[in-house]
């Protein structure tokens, strides 16, 4: 680990140990928690918050077979179906406090922090909203105070630093925030980070100038004129609604609709995604593997090497697209509706976010899940496992869809 990121994690951690213990401040710790009557919106203190409600009671399902729910690692192991109240909340004097790592409160300027559009998690899972990390903080430096009106895109989790979710907890939020018409007045947009290029290309591919950026990184603690938050794009769960999925397609796709398939080949390029540039859940046998797969001509990437515009057109022009699991994966928003897909599992790290994708955008996904060398207690300890591929389970589902398309060829002669 390099000097610099092992001072800022040493730095980090201690300063939540001690604003969890020294009291500094402690006026800016919130007096309880702002419920929303969804029954009746009218009831609201207009001096407090306006709500606009967006997709109420909306019901995302994950509608995958029994078998794969099954193989779902049980420390994850999802709802089959959610219901989600969707909203954007605009906060006179709002203010938003962050530790960029597991919570985000939104507290009103009676000093309450408002349910939905705040958000803490323990263990991966969202809390209740009176179980807020900001009740335990006794800590506090003073807010950074903003002219004007705030949008916050803070998501808490790995929305920091993952591309994975950048693309699903992050970015969804600027549409639920079109449709309450309240985008044009927005002078600041907040934003986890912008250290990495993914999330600099994304913003500027959406429009967001550059001058009216600004991070939780900068701004742990800030209070404006106006606040503007909204529900997470997958509420308190992690199951992928369709109006995030068609939102992502709708805002990159047509950047490169007009423009000529890549290479000279006839047909559309097969990838495998690399997983060489992280040092976890590395397939161990990848030479084995690259070998088997050059029958097939796949051309294996690097997700984190592309743009995310020549990520766009690579994977609206592929074929098919196998990879193990990880966020390299969420560039799958960019295929067309039959695209193969093949994602491969350690037995100890099965999670739903991948092939829950597929099924909203009409993928042809298929899995392989490779036995692990031990028994996985959580997530934390799941995702670090390498996997050993038995390729000739690769070669069977990629031999199954070529005589299938040869077929095909055949009946349509």
């Amino acid at each position: 680990m390099k000097p610099k990121v092992f001072y800022d994690k040493a730095s980090k951690r201690l300063k939540k140990i001690m604003g969890r213990v020294v009291p500094y401040n402690t006026r800016y710790k919130p007096a309880g928690v702002c419920r929303i009557n969804l029954d009746d919106l009218s009831s609201c203190n207009e001096r407090e918050l306006q709500v606009h409600s967006i997709y109420p009671h909306a019901v995302t399902t994950l509608d995958i077979s029994d078998q794969l729910y099954d193989s779902i690692s049980d420390y994850w192991k999802p709802e089959r179906s959610v219901e989600t109240n969707y909203m954007v909340v605009d906060v006179p004097n709002g203010r938003i406090y962050t530790d960029n790592e597991s919570s985000v409160a939104i507290v009103s300027q009676y000093n309450r922090v408002i349910e939905n559009v705040s958000l803490s998690l323990k263990d991966g899972k969202v809390t209740e909203p009176d179980l807020n990390n900001i009740f335990e903080q006794r800590y506090f430096t003073a807010p950074t105070r903003f002219k004007g009106t705030v949008f916050t895109l803070l998501t808490g989790g790995a929305g920091l630093n993952n591309i994975g979710h950048w693309f699903l907890d992050v970015l969804p939020r600027l549409h639920l925030l079109r449709e309450s018409g309240l985008y044009d007045e927005v002078d600041w947009f907040l934003v986890p980070s912008t250290r990495y290029s993914y999330q600099t290309e994304t913003l500027e591919l959406l429009g967001i100038p550059a001058n009216k950026i600004i991070t939780g990184m900068e701004y742990p603690h800030l209070v404006a004129d106006r606040l503007i938050a909204s529900t997470a794009p997958r509420g308190s769960h992690t199951l992928v609604p369709k109006w995030l999925c068609q939102y992502i397609r709708d805002s990159f796709l047509p950047l490169v609709e007009n423009e000529e398939p890549i290479g000279q080949k006839a047909e559309s390029p097969y990838l495998y995604i690399s997983r060489s540039d992280s040092a976890i859940r590395n397939v161990l046998n990848e030479q084995d593997l690259l070998e088997e797969l050059k029958a097939y001509n796949f051309t294996s990437i690097v997700s984190s090497k592309y743009s995310i515009l020549e990520k766009v057109r690579m994977f609206s022009q592929a074929r098919v697209v196998l990879s193990a699991t990880g966020a390299g994966l969420i560039s799958m928003f960019f295929c067309k509706p039959g695209t193969k897909v093949i994602e491969i599992f350690n037995e100890g790290f099965v999670i739903e976010p991948f092939f829950d994708i597929a099924t909203k955008i009409d993928l042809d996904y298929d899995y392989i899940i490779c036995k692990g060398d031990k028994k996985v207690k959580d997530a934390r300890e799941g995702q670090r496992q390498h996997l050993v591929v038995e390729t000739d389970r690769v070669v069977a589902i990629l031999d199954k869809m070529r005589k299938s398309s040869e077929k095909k060829k055949i009946e349509t002669v």
